[in-house]
């Protein structure tokens, strides 16, 4: 089964997502696409990178994934090929694979190859007019190394990994916020002991779901991709979790372990 997979910002209120599988279906029919995800926060690079990282490893080996966040569209920012953990992965160079390259030894290309484009090609859309092309392509057996010359210099960014300081306080970072109003943070089960911690003074209790915490409180869980979360039981932690100020994929948060 050849499979293929789709993440953009793109939303599903317009068409852009169904032209690209049009696209895909006419350079080869037996293509099983899968939607990972279209509700990236709009041009929010990392937020794509960190849900294409949580979400490949899922897909069977063979898989190609097709990431499109793309605010430099038409710019001389490349289109790139990636080889990686024998899946392959289509979309700018911008940083959207940062997690890919961080997993594994990957091989980048920039695609170059006249095949790779519609024609015409339009300036606003290389996800119809490049991407879903190159992906078709490499479903019929098209090398990655033919989409054109390997290159060494593509972009990446760094998720700064937890560390512990003074002691007892783990440094960390928010990940992205789920529609929930969830924070997930890049803090791992394995620098958390005990039943809670402090955030800004306050204690957090430490829950085995969702549904054991109190109403209006903010919890924590270690979720199921193994990372430290704070909830509201049915409700919103970004509203309750810094005092009411703004929280953001990126963000510093610093715990410290009660016991």
């Amino acid at each position: 089964m050849l499979i293929a997979t789709l993440l953009t910002d793109f939303g599903m209120v317009n068409t852009f997502v169904a032209q690209m599988k049009g696209v895909m279906l006419s350079f080869n029919p037996e293509i099983n696409i899968v939607d990972i995800t279209h509700s990236i926060e709009p041009y929010n690079i990392r937020h794509g990178a960190i849900a294409l990282g949580m979400s490949y490893k899922y897909f069977p080996v063979g898989t190609t994934h097709i990431a499109v966040v793309d605010p430099g569209v038409g710019s001389s920012r490349r289109g790139i090929v990636v080889a990686a953990g024998g899946n392959i992965f289509v979309g700018p160079d911008n940083g959207i694979f940062s997690v890919i390259y961080a997993e594994n030894k990957a091989t980048v290309y920039h695609i170059t190859d006249k095949r790779c484009y519609r024609n015409p090609t339009g300036a606003t859309f290389h996800g119809r007019d490049v991407f879903a092309p190159t992906a078709g392509l490499i479903s019929k057996g098209m090398p990655p190394d033919e989409v054109g010359p390997a290159i060494s210099d593509f972009n990446s960014f760094e998720i700064t990994p937890p560390s512990k300081i003074d002691g007892n306080k783990i440094m960390g970072e928010v990940l992205y916020i789920d529609r929930f109003g969830n924070i997930i943070t890049n803090i791992t089960a394995a620098f958390i002991t005990g039943c809670g911690f402090k955030l800004q003074g306050r204690l957090i209790a430490l829950k085995e779901s969702y549904a054991a915490g109190i109403n209006g409180h903010l919890h924590a869980i270690i979720n199921s991709d193994g990372y430290l979360e704070l909830f509201v039981k049915q409700g919103s932690a970004m509203a309750m979790a810094a005092d009411d100020k703004a929280v953001r994929a990126g963000d510093k948060i610093t715990i410290e372990l009660s016991g």
